[in-house]
């Protein structure tokens, strides 16, 4: 299969097999469910606003009608309902959070909405915890909660409007805005959901429509009997953490005949700490945006007999996804997913156990999983995963095609599979602990008729329109845990579009060689500093093949931006570092125009080359690249800043590792008159414990030109401060142009450095400042342009 390593692997391909799978006949809500129907109004509450542009004037925004909403909930007789109408041209309700009580409906009617307020203090569950942004979250009142509320339920034709995308009262940003905010930072957003339904048995929910919510739309807990019945979930794909429905420690639960598209989970089965969640039926459904249909990532309370059937995923990040790890982990088992058509999805098998890369003793086990009579249309990424060989993956394919599996990756490990009967074309890839098994009983299948079954999303055209600023979010993001939209740095920039892309990365460490030739990639490290995200590989000369194939970082785009990350190869932390071939570059960079920021480059032999492109002797065809770093920290010990390039390195710190001799810079120019230098600018020359017999500097080829500006030099600095390449063999520092000013520390003996190096007077060295080091380029602008995408995450 492509994409898929075949190494330490064990297959079984039995052709004589009885299913390892029991018939799954329980596998589904234990009720009844038909349509529900409207119950009868206790009060009828009329509409006393407008907003024919979806937008309340300041004045209106203070007009709430919660307390005469909750005034008629409070005195409704059980089984009727509170019945919001428009009124003429008055058709907008606003109110804050509401109560629904035990066997009371709230009915919003065709050609009304109810607004949820803008103001945060109206959710506050301590003063000032709703509409910021921190560690902890979670700090809002939902609009509607049911809580030991059996029997009650929310209804009509009208629309619910979380608002998401509205500026909040005395703040500049939108509950979106506060989401997308703590994604890129790596922290928690407070922000109201729309519906929470906690012990409250039997709930309805029906034929209403839930539209821009700044959280989940529908969260259900600790409840037995909940049914959604021709709902309209209506959210942008850009509005983060607004799950559509998400079961929770419940039982007996259907979502059907429903339309969903949102900014995350469209469906979200859990079951943590509050107890398991079972028999559940989700069927006859449509997905669009949104991350699919989910099973997690709490599933250490267990999650068992739940049939999704009839499912359309049109566009979904992911289509089938049970998603969990150590901290949270548990057992599902039977699971079935039968007649599901799939398009455009990303990803539509995604089995995993390491949703976060996080430490801990529940141990996460999928088994009983069949799919049944599935075809996805598009190409995509697979991932079918067990945690170890203790605790496998099962999954039963029967008749599950993929039209475009040659041209799809799938990742495979600790799993048992088994074909049939129906074996259709999707056959797992091979990988650790693998075993695939044929049914006794099989035969070649056919694949669903999928073409017509994707039907438009159905508008809501009978109610208000909405208003707010759809989040405009063409960043990509990579996550390790499986929580963004790509799971390796490489797959997104692969995705990125031609002219380039942002890419946020959540902290983590990234163990994969990437290679980026497209202009303008902007990474962004998440949490609070570089250490936070670390992409990483172990490659040596020897084992690649050459020094530049050994970079875990290769970039020849230009434009090129990285900030609040490291990038390592740690071959010589592992091996020995030998006389040939332990040469082991993290950053291998050529582009021209490239900034880089608050990065780590560590290493030992060769961790930076900064080069330029096709350059000679000749000089015909050389194209130099300018690369600014500042606020770096650079480490290694022999040569391991090299190349030709026309760098700048401001405020950054260079660690010297241990060796018998260590070389700083190791600059070349194949011509004297060749566009390239290396200037470093108020840096720091630091070294780890014991280490000594350090060099500023050696000229890689016979010319070279290295300038240390008001810099900091550690003891380790040897007082010559230049070396020759090969002592008594080559003759280079003649040719080369090695200077300092403003030296400082320790390491600065201007009357003992190598006599062909140069001490520069103060008008020289302003010919080395930012300014004048690149005069076609503003580096110090695009710089200041860029930053903002840095302290964004911090």
């Amino acid at each position: 299969m492509p994409g898929s390593p075949l190494r330490r692997t064990s297959i079984a391909l039995v052709s004589a097999l009885i299913a390892l799978f029991p018939a799954m006949i329980h596998a589904q809500d234990t009720r009844h469910v038909v349509e529900p129907h409207l119950p009868p109004a206790c009060v009828t509450l009329m509409a006393h606003l407008s907003a024919p542009n979806g937008k309340l004037t300041a004045p209106e925004e203070q007009q709430e009608d919660t307390a005469r909403i909750q005034q008629a909930i409070d005195h409704c007789t059980p089984g009727d309902a509170v019945e919001l109408r428009s009124s003429g041209k008055d058709d907008i309700f606003l109110s804050g959070p509401l109560q629904l009580r035990r066997g009371i409906t709230l009915r919003v009617d065709s050609g009304t909405a109810l607004y949820g307020s803008r103001n945060p203090r109206d959710y506050d569950l301590t003063p000032g915890s709703c509409g910021v942004v921190n560690r902890r979250g979670h700090g809002c009142k939902p609009l509607i909660t049911a809580d030991h509320a059996p029997g009650s339920g929310v209804m009509g034709n009208g629309v619910i409007d979380g608002r998401g995308g509205a500026t909040l009262l005395g703040q500049k940003v939108t509950w979106w805005d506060l989401a997308h905010e703590a994604k890129i930072r790596d922290l928690n957003q407070s922000c109201p959901r729309i519906l929470v339904i906690d012990r409250s048995n039997n709930f309805t929910l029906y034929r209403i429509t839930l539209r821009n919510s700044p959280n989940f739309h529908v969260l259900i807990n600790h409840t037995n009997g909940f049914t959604a019945w021709g709902v309209r979930i209506d959210t942008p794909a850009t509005a983060r953490n607004t799950d559509g429905i998400d079961p929770a420690a419940s039982e007996n639960v259907t979502i059907t005949h429903s339309y969903i598209r949102d900014g995350d989970d469209d469906v979200a089965i859990k079951a943590g700490t509050g107890g398991p969640s079972s028999h559940m039926t989700i069927s006859d459904d449509h997905f669009y945006s949104g991350h699919g249909m989910s099973i997690g990532s709490e599933t250490n309370g267990g999650v068992r007999d739940i049939l999704v059937e009839n499912l359309t995923l049109d566009g979904t990040t992911n289509g089938i996804r049970i998603k969990s790890d150590l901290s949270r982990g548990g057992l599902v088992d039977h699971v079935t997913y039968r007649n599901i058509c799939m398009r455009n999805v990303k990803h539509p098998i995604l089995l995993t156990p390491h949703y976060a890369r996080k430490h801990g003793t529940l141990v996460p086990e999928y088994r009983d999983i069949l799919l049944q009579n599935v075809h996805i249309l598009t190409r995509g990424d697979y991932t079918l995963l067990g945690e170890d060989a203790a605790h496998p993956l099962a999954v039963q394919f029967d008749n599950v095609w993929a039209d475009e599996l040659s041209h799809s990756r799938m990742q495979t490990a600790f799993a048992h599979f088994t074909l049939g009967p129906g074996l259709g074309n999707f056959v797992p890839a091979s990988g650790d602990g693998v075993t695939i098994a044929k049914m006794q009983s099989h035969h070649p299948g056919m694949p669903p008729a999928c073409a017509n079954s994707f039907p438009a999303f159905p508008v809501n055209t009978s109610v208000p329109p909405s208003a707010g600023t759809i989040p405009q979010d063409h960043a990509l993001y990579v996550s390790k845990d499986s929580t963004g939209e790509y799971h390796t740095l490489q797959s997104a920039i692969d995705a990125a579009p031609a002219a380039g892309a942002t890419i946020h990365i959540a902290p983590g460490t990234y163990r994969e060689a990437i290679v980026i030739d497209k202009p303008n990639i902007h990474l962004i490290g998440g949490g609070p500093d570089p250490s936070s995200t670390v992409i990483v590989d172990d490659k040596s000369a020897g084992t690649s093949g050459g020094t530049l194939q050994s970079a875990t970082v290769t970039v020849r785009g230009n434009g090129f931006f990285a900030a609040n990350l490291t990038i390592a190869n740690d071959w010589n932390r592992t091996h020995a570092q030998a006389s040939q071939g332990s040469q082991a570059v993290a950053l291998a960079i050529t582009a021209d125009k490239a900034i880089l920021t608050h990065v780590r480059l560590l290493g030992n032999q060769d961790t930076l080359y900064a080069g330029s492109r096709k350059c000679s002797a000749a000089q015909t065809a050389c194209t130099t690249a300018r690369q600014l770093f500042s606020h770096c920290t650079i480490s290694g010990n022999v040569d391991f800043i090299f190349g030709n390039s026309k760098a700048y390195f401001q405020h950054c710190t260079l660690i010297s590792t241990p060796h018998s001799e260590g070389m700083i810079t190791a600059q070349s120019k194949d011509a004297p008159q060749q566009d390239s230098a290396f200037v470093f600018d108020h840096c720091r020359l630091l070294a780890e414990p014991g280490v000594t017999n350090v060099w500023l500097g050696r000229p890689w080829r016979p010319y070279a030109t290295v300038v240390f500006l008001h810099t900091l030099m550690g003891p380790q600095i040897a007082a010559a401060g230049w070396r020759e390449w090969h002592p008594g063999v080559t003759h280079s520092l003649a040719t080369a142009w090695f200077a300092e000013f403003g030296s400082t520390g320790p390491g600065a003996n201007p009357a003992a450095r190598e006599p062909y190096s140069h001490q520069l007077t103060a008008s020289q060295a302003n010919r080395f400042t930012l300014a004048h080091f690149f005069p076609t380029w503003r580096a110090a602008a695009d710089l200041q342009r860029l930053l903002p995408s840095l302290s964004a995450v911090q």
